[in-house]
């Protein structure tokens, strides 16, 4: 389970899917609270959440982190090696769910995975757990890890205008900076995760990582926004949608990255928005979706606006890709553009192909909640000119 961050203890769907993928025959769950600044603060949060939704087995925090909480008279910063302690792994033969809190994902992965990347004893253990049908779940930085590549810092708009970065400098790169990749736990068999999209504007980042060098294979992106879960089912390849938000997936497996090392640009990129109900199989490709079709029964017929910034509606991308392309009549491209104050920036373009769909429906009460199917995405560089 892959929580996109900012999970809302009124959350029902969520907590309550974590504890029925329980398994019976192993029911304790253990809390890895090494990514927080405060790892005892936020591990005994989510054990509350779990006593809220009714889970009453044992719920063990690992001892595994690099910060002191300063709330409690113990000093969590001694636990840099609890990754090797053998009792501990021995006590993970009864977990049936592991959870992540959230926090720095690089601490994750420099407590869990030794300076030569293999799999720490404790690590090692998860994995057989998972592999015996145990739940692995975890959000924000507990989502970033899940994917072999990870995104370990960087915002969209230096993604796309900057070279990659070299180094990790602290938590700050994550709100802004270049970007950078590093290596994650792999729990996810495909792709790269990418968390908190919506709020932070994350789809150029995630764009960006899915470019040359990684695998052409690999190339696929999984978007999730904050308050929404996707839980995936590794052997079927099925994931499905839970919370208040999307799953954006991209697909750049046949996109066509610019060859100039002088500037980034992308065609081809297949873009897909799932919401609550929806699921995709990543080794199908199928999308199922609810609601009505809107191809063909487009409830408005207007030319929207093209250009940047926050007088333009429609925010979100489902918004956008439901309200003012496939769900308008009078509408088969969308442009939107993001740069600096120097100049530099990208231009988004959004275009509705014969192999487009779109599907709407009431969310709760009369809210419009719309999924999105295999819009085509380029990225290309441009040159602003800013005038008072």
């Amino acid at each position: 389970m892959i929580v996109g961050g900012a999970l809302r203890s009124d959350n029902a769907t969520v907590y309550r899917e974590f504890i029925a993928s329980i398994p019976a025959a192993f029911p304790d769950v253990a809390i890895v609270p090494a990514a927080s600044g405060r790892p005892a603060h936020y591990a005994e949060a989510f054990r509350q959440d779990m006593r809220l939704y009714g889970f009453a087995g044992q719920v063990h925090v690992l001892p595994v982190a690099v910060k002191d909480d300063p709330e409690t008279p113990e000093d969590e910063s001694r636990w840099r090696r609890g990754a090797y302690d053998r009792a501990l792994v021995e006590q993970m033969e009864r977990v049936g769910g592991v959870w992540f809190v959230g926090g720095d994902q690089t601490r994750i992965t420099n407590t869990l995975l030794d300076a030569d990347g293999s799999d720490t004893p404790l690590l090692a253990a998860i994995r057989r757990q998972l592999e015996r049908g145990a739940i692995v779940g975890g959000t924000s930085a507990g989502a970033a890890i899940m994917s072999g590549t990870m995104i370990a810092a960087g915002d969209s708009l230096s993604a796309l205008t900057q070279p990659p970065a070299a180094r990790y400098t602290g938590m700050q790169s994550q709100e802004s900076g270049q970007l950078l990749l590093a290596t994650g736990l792999g729990f996810m068999p495909t792709g790269i995760v990418d968390q908190h999209f919506d709020r932070k504007s994350r789809l150029g980042r995630l764009v960006r990582a899915l470019a040359p060098p990684l695998p052409e294979g690999e190339r696929r992106g999984f978007g999730i926004d904050e308050d929404t879960a996707i839980l995936v089912d590794r052997n079927s390849g099925e994931m499905q949608v839970l919370g208040r938000g999307n799953l954006i997936l991209l697909d750049a497996r046949r996109a066509n990255f610019a060859k100039q090392k002088s500037h980034f640009g992308v065609d081809g990129i297949r873009l897909s928005v799932l919401s609550n109900g929806d699921s995709y199989n990543w080794k199908t490709g199928a999308l199922r979706a609810a609601g009505g079709a809107t191809v063909g029964n487009e409830a408005f017929a207007y030319q929207p606006q093209q250009g940047a910034g926050i007088a333009l509606p429609n925010q979100r991308l489902d918004q956008l890709l439901g309200f003012s392309l496939l769900d308008n009549s009078d509408s088969r491209e969308l442009r939107r553009y993001a740069f600096n104050e120097t100049g530099r920036g990208v231009r988004f373009r959004f275009v509705q192909t014969d192999e487009s769909r779109g599907f709407w429906r009431y969310g709760s009460g009369t809210k419009d909640q719309y999924s999105i199917g295999e819009v085509r995405l380029s990225v290309e560089p441009v040159t602003v000119q800013i005038k008072p």
